[in-house]
């Protein structure tokens, strides 16, 4: 038995064990990603906490969990994010960063993209309030989709659902987008993995 935490009196299962148990009996990864997705957004655990309880040798029939939790680890943080991933394995395009902080040359934040192309300075966004995890998401979500058109960065926007419905047709407006934004000259931005600690420190990458 996992060391208990205390609630109210009451001693209770940590997340990360709740989580994986809860993940034993389902059979659908997009369920299991939406429940680390939200544990994980909400900072109720993080990825580590998650491996180290998948580590224990006594987990059988977590093969999923731990696959779902790879692709957490990736920087992949919700399910629609997942579908997308494999779709650009698709696509023939290269493989993009996920959950990017992009920011300008000065090292101030421009917006969080679900995913980058540093190579031409391309951003794809997931656009669906089911998966934000707060009332204030939506207006994040305004702001930062500003902030990259001030800055000049093209933004390709597709909604969760099209990803299941409407592959072909996503997959052409990226590999134009893509196309489109190589023929046109970087925006002088640097990007970085996102940390949410992380927000005024300078981006990784070089400036182009």
């Amino acid at each position: 038995m996992p060391v208990p935490v205390v609630r109210d009196g009451l001693p209770l299962a940590p997340v990360a064990r709740a989580l994986v148990d809860a993940a034993v009996p389902l059979r659908e990864a997009d369920a299991v990603r939406a429940m680390f997705a939200d544990a994980i957004q909400r900072g109720l655990c993080t990825p580590a906490d998650l491996a180290i309880e998948l580590a224990q040798v006594q987990r059988p029939y977590t093969a999923l969990a731990r696959s779902v939790l790879e692709e957490v680890t990736d920087g992949v943080r919700s399910a629609a994010e997942a579908w997308a991933g494999r779709l650009v394995l698709r696509s023939g395009l290269p493989a993009p960063q996920w959950n990017v902080a992009v920011r300008r040359a000065d090292g101030r934040l421009i917006g969080v993209a679900d995913a980058w192309w540093d190579d031409v300075g391309l951003v794809w966004e997931i656009d669906s309030r089911e998966w934000r995890l707060d009332p204030g998401s939506h207006d994040r979500d305004t702001r930062r989709q500003s902030g990259f058109a001030a800055e000049g960065i093209p933004v390709v926007h597709t909604r969760p659902s099209r990803l299941r419905t409407e592959r072909a047709e996503v997959l052409d407006e990226l590999m134009r987008a893509h196309a489109n934004a190589s023929r046109s000259p970087r925006p002088r931005v640097r990007s970085e993995l996102w940390r949410p600690d992380a927000r005024h420190s300078s981006g990784s990458s070089s400036v182009a």
